[in-house]
């Protein structure tokens, strides 16, 4: 870096002596675009980049409730069985268990629910479950009663009529709901059989903790973030009321609130520009997934201020005698390949791998705008890496981990083995009869008889990692409590198994083979505990063969 220093330097002096005025004017014309199209791009890619952020979480909420209100029609026989208590009790104990195994592995749920329609069962039936913030918790509340409010009453009762009346999944507008005593948002589906209503499900979403993360959103210190609809109404921000327009605030917001409500999609424009209380200001958009629209702004003065910045030096540069102009660009020269130079050690480190590396603080010009724009590049990096990592480690059929997550616990406990501080078991499990109910009543039914086996191996083993490593096969790493208690695990796996097997649909009859091994001193690695419990593993699928 010294050498372009040097190179920097002589070429400065050639230029300020030479050229002062003329490039002078042309270098303002050119940075000042420059930069102000720079700094534009960061706000709007950081109102693009959290959105992309709130439509991830928005996405996961979407896709549980849809896969379970698949999952519970599919389990309904027909609408009139619900009539019938026990039938009833029975589906909604099931019902329950499932959402709460969706509810647990997914983002930003504050409640969750099924409500039988009224018109099947007169009596309040259904159930929902709130979660207490402090604990991390779902506990169940008393359901509402449908039957003693209006439809139109959207404070208690818009999340059962709204997806009713459209036949379809919908996301509510923010509403005050004073049975949950949360200002939230929904997202509900109704449920059919045969082409016959009979309830909905739904996931509520705290819209307080959604407008807080919002809240903190900008990389300007005038930036300010807020949520409305696509027609302009304000959901939330900071400085206006909600339930008003945007175009109420200023006029100059009526192209914006155009672009919002007709294309449905992002203007290619960077930004807008507007006036507020006197102030000027420039303003982005993005769309979420649930008809909201995040909306980004920050104080054109703010934006534009490294542009300001380099104005007054370049006019104070033109004005200077030859000898302050070399210590001008000396000491310029050095402040910009400073952080030049910590940029590219940073960069070097991503490149790397390492995503936590330590940037220059940025200033009000290019190599600012420059280490500002790594910043978001990184965090999206970061964020795009994560999300890389849970599908490269899930499986797709059952949501668990997969064999290549196993195969990163593997590498940990043979660590832990060559440091003697090892202690864990390994439980090996096979799922019998899934070629024959492949084969007699097709691979659906096999998925089906698959997650049902698997579903009833996480509700045992729930605080223990479970891996599908094969088609048919699954392994339980059993440490600390679980370790200790394995023998009671699974003698209450094979009771709750055996359970199932009074069921009438093969698919529900869970039958799995299982054998355990721990790690013992002698052990040298992992393969050593897993053959032991694959071994045991055919020796009871043996004997279940004899008994069943």
């Amino acid at each position: 870096m010294n050498s372009i220093s040097k190179k920097f330097t002589a070429l400065n002096l050639i230029c300020i002596l030479l050229f002062a005025f003329l490039f002078g004017g042309v270098g303002f014309w050119f940075i000042s675009n420059s930069e102000t199209k720079a700094s534009e791009q960061i706000l709007k890619l950081t109102c693009r980049q959290e959105a992309n952020s709130l439509n991830q979480k928005l996405h996961g909420i979407q896709s549980a409730i849809n896969v379970f209100s698949e999952i519970a029609e599919d389990r309904l026989a027909l609408t009139e069985i619900l009539k019938s208590e026990a039938t009833r009790a029975g589906y909604l104990r099931e019902m329950e268990k499932l959402m709460a195994g969706f509810a647990r592995n997914t983002t930003g749920v504050g409640a969750y629910y099924l409500r039988i329609d009224p018109d099947i069962i007169r009596e309040n039936e259904g159930f929902l479950y709130t979660k207490d913030r402090t604990r991390n918790v779902f506990e169940k509340c008393p359901i509402t009663d449908i039957l003693q409010y209006n439809p139109a009453d959207t404070e208690h009762i818009s999340w059962y009529h709204q997806p009713k009346f459209a036949k379809s999944p919908v996301w509510t507008e923010p509403y005050y709901n004073d049975n949950l005593n949360m200002y939230i948002i929904t997202y509900a589906v109704p449920l059919y059989k045969n082409d016959v209503f009979f309830g909905v499900a739904g996931i509520d979403v705290d819209f307080n903790a959604m407008a807080n993360d919002v809240s903190v959103i900008s990389p300007y210190k005038t930036g300010i973030t807020g949520l409305v609809s696509e027609l302009g109404k304000v959901y939330y921000h900071p400085e206006l009321e909600n339930g008003t327009l945007l175009t109420v605030y200023s006029p100059e917001l009526e192209p914006v609130v155009r672009a919002m409500k007709s294309s449905g999609q992002e203007d290619y424009r960077d930004t807008y520009d507007y006036s507020y209380k006197g102030i000027k200001k420039k303003l982005s958009f993005s769309h979420l997934q649930n008809g909201m629209v995040l909306i980004h702004s920050a104080e054109t003065s703010e934006i534009n201020a490294s542009r300001n910045t380099l104005l007054k030096i370049i006019l104070l540069t033109a004005g200077v005698l030859a000898v302050l102009a070399m210590v001008i660009t000396v000491v310029v020269s050095g402040r910009i390949t400073r952080p030049l130079k910590k940029l590219a050690e940073a960069a070097d480190q991503v490149a790397a791998g390492n995503m936590d590396v330590e940037l220059p603080e940025p200033g009000n010009d290019e190599v600012g705008t420059l280490i500002r724009s790594f910043a978001v590049t990184v965090k999206s990096l970061k964020k795009y890496i994560s999300g890389m990592q849970y599908v490269a480690y899930s499986d797709p059929l059952t949501h668990v981990k997969n064999k290549a997550a196993y195969e990163v616990a593997r590498e940990r406990l043979e660590k832990d083995m060559r440091g003697g501080t090892a202690e864990y078991g390994i439980l090996m499990l096979d799922v019998n009869n899934l070629k024959k109910i492949n084969d007699n009543y097709g691979h659906e039914r096999g998925d089906e008889y698959l997650i049902n086996c698997c579903q009833m191996i996480c509700r045992v083993f729930q605080h223990s990692p479970v891996y599908r490593i094969g088609g048919d096969e699954f392994v339980v790493l059993l440490e600390k409590n679980d370790y200790h208690d394995a023998e009671n695990l699974i003698k209450r796996f094979n009771s709750d198994m055996e359970k199932t097997w009074e069921e009438n649909e093969p698919w529900k009859q869970v039958s799995v083979s299982k054998g355990l091994a721990v790690c013992l001193p002698s052990d040298s690695a992992p393969e050593e505990v897993f053959k032991r419990a694959d071994q045991a593993m055919y020796e009871d699928k043996r004997k279940m063969k004899v008994t069943r």
